[in-house]
């Protein structure tokens, strides 16, 4: 081979080497990479070459940086072909104190799915990437650049004279946030020391009226003990007199008898029809009246005697008040004799075998002989039973209700404008005598103060409406006035309400608040002269017998 071609084959040879080298060269650049713009304020020592990162992986380099008329920077990335750059991400420039700096790539959280929804795992969650070429500089995504150190101390800064402000106003306003603090203090410590002082008192007046509610209960337990004695004193004394009384009856049931049979005899005389009519009803109702008064005395003695004597009163008497009846249906009146008029009851004593039916008048019920269910037991104490007659009637007509009560200290400043509120703080005892309690309209009257300052009496006339509400009016305190009483319970227990209005020349407002404990014992608390400054606050038991 000549030397020509030898120069020949060398240059071919060096020409193919060079494309070569171009080749590789180029694949280890930027080829196999695609490129993307991020607008940056400052480049922070980015230069070409510098590694970026996704997610702390490498994924490309800087390929290049351009200062742009407004002082920006753009700064060109090429991105390996196999990557993908979210839309939303953020390009945050590292700038270590040493080393290179490089850029991070960090993709934003996905927001969480909602509840019971199901993502298939065969497909890829569908993310919006950012176009694989350079945007335009308004399109492009905005770069974050690091803090620096002025930057940092330019903020520092802000921050050392806000604090210094915050400080000057503390020192300014500590002497009368201390003053403050101080007063505060010492109104704890004397509302503290107030309330001890509040709590001691209370627990004294209760132990007070507990005392005195203890005593009062006593005296009127002996009160009772001793009026019941001497009913039976009493009693004992007229045993005597009963007993001529109840003969005194027998004898006047035979002579009704024998004025029966008179009247009877007469009644053929129709002059004397209209008047006969008159007197036999008024025989009748006396018959049945004597009858009523010697069965009562017959259920009370204890004499055998005494009360074979009533068994033939009530017989005699029985047959007297038939007599009339049968008269009454001779002279054209209403009768209800036993055997004679339908639908008449037995007489008393007359049994009547079931669907008997009775053919004439029944003779008259012949005198008991003391068989079981005639009367009392003959041993039953005679005490014994018109204690518990009397106890009864007293429980029925009259209630008697003890109230005791206390006040709290008047004031030195404003007094009360009225003369009922002394500067006396109990205990006050009130005691109060119900007439008919059970009835829907019953009367309180009593005396309020006993052996106080300023005593005063009660007497007032009361309504129900319903089993709540209690309306009435009368004397309050010796003033006219109104009250009403309310009861929020649904049994003997629960809470009440009391207000009083009276005294027209002073007008005067008092409320209570009550709580049944059960029975007839009752806690009460309220204001006494509500609607004035001197009000006084009370409090106090209530019980009733």
């Amino acid at each position: 081979m000549n030397r020509q071609a030898l120069v020949g084959v060398f240059t071919v040879v060096a020409l193919c080497a060079l494309f070569a080298i171009f080749f590789v060269l180029a694949n280890v650049g930027t080829q196999g990479r695609y490129k993307i713009g991020v607008h940056f304020k400052s480049a922070a020592g980015l230069h070409k070459g510098a590694l970026v990162y996704e997610s702390g992986v490498t994924v490309g380099v800087v390929d290049s940086t351009q200062l742009l008329d407004d002082f920006t920077v753009d700064v060109i990335l090429a991105i390996n072909n196999s990557v993908s750059v979210p839309r939303d991400a953020r390009f945050i420039i590292q700038a270590p104190l040493t080393g290179d700096s490089s850029l991070e790539i960090v993709p934003r959280a996905q927001p969480p799915l909602p509840p019971g929804s199901v993502v298939p795992t065969n497909q890829p969650v569908a993310v919006a990437v950012l176009p694989r070429q350079v945007l335009p500089i308004e399109q492009q995504p905005q770069g974050t650049n690091p803090a620096s150190i002025q930057d940092l101390l330019d903020q520092g800064q802000g921050e050392v004279r806000r604090l210094d402000s915050m400080l000057a106003e503390l020192e300014r306003r500590e002497p009368q946030l201390l003053n403050t603090l101080q007063s505060a203090l010492a109104n704890a410590n004397d509302l503290t020391a107030t309330m001890k002082g509040s709590f001691s008192r209370i627990a004294e007046h209760v132990e007070t009226l507990t005392s005195t509610l203890q005593l009062a209960a006593q005296q009127s337990a002996g009160n009772l003990n001793d009026i019941t004695g001497s009913l039976d004193r009493t009693l004992r004394r007229n045993t005597g007199h009963i007993d001529g009384i109840v003969a005194a009856l027998d004898n006047s049931a035979r002579d009704l008898n024998r004025t029966a049979d008179h009247i009877q005899a007469l009644s053929a005389d129709p002059r004397l029809h209209d008047n006969i009519i008159q007197a036999t009803h008024g025989l009748a109702q006396t018959a049945t009246t004597f009858a009523s008064i010697a069965g009562d005395l017959r259920t009370i003695t204890s004499n055998p005697q005494t009360q074979a004597q009533l068994r033939d009163t009530v017989a005699n008497f029985d047959a007297a008040s038939q007599k009339a009846n049968s008269l009454l249906a001779e002279f054209g009146g209403r009768s209800s004799v036993y055997g004679v008029d339908a639908g008449a009851t037995p007489a008393p004593g007359t049994r009547v075998p079931a669907g008997a039916v009775p053919a004439g008048p029944p003779a008259a019920p012949a005198a008991a002989t003391g068989a079981p269910g005639g009367a009392a037991p003959a041993n039953a104490p005679l005490q014994n039973v018109f204690k518990n007659k009397l106890a009864s009637l007293v429980s029925q007509l009259v209630d008697l209700q003890v109230r005791v009560s206390a006040l709290d200290a008047a004031s030195q400043k404003d007094g009360s404008h009225s003369p009922l509120l002394t500067r006396d703080q109990g205990p006050q005892t009130d005691f109060n005598l119900i007439v008919a309690p059970h009835a829907n309209r019953y009367l309180l009257t009593g005396g309020n103060d006993f052996g106080g300052a300023a005593p005063s009496f009660n007497f007032e006339l009361m309504q129900r409406y319903g089993s709540r509400l209690e309306l009435g009016g009368g004397l309050l305190y010796s003033r006219l006035g109104a009250r009403a009483l309310y009861n929020a319970g649904v049994d003997s227990r629960g809470l009440g309400f009391d207000a009083r209005l009276y005294d027209p020349r002073h007008p005067t407002a008092d409320t209570y608040v009550d709580y049944s404990l059960g029975g007839s014992l009752q806690l009460f608390g309220g204001e006494r002269d509500l609607l004035h400054s001197g009000r006084r606050t009370t409090f106090g038991l209530q019980y009733t017998f």
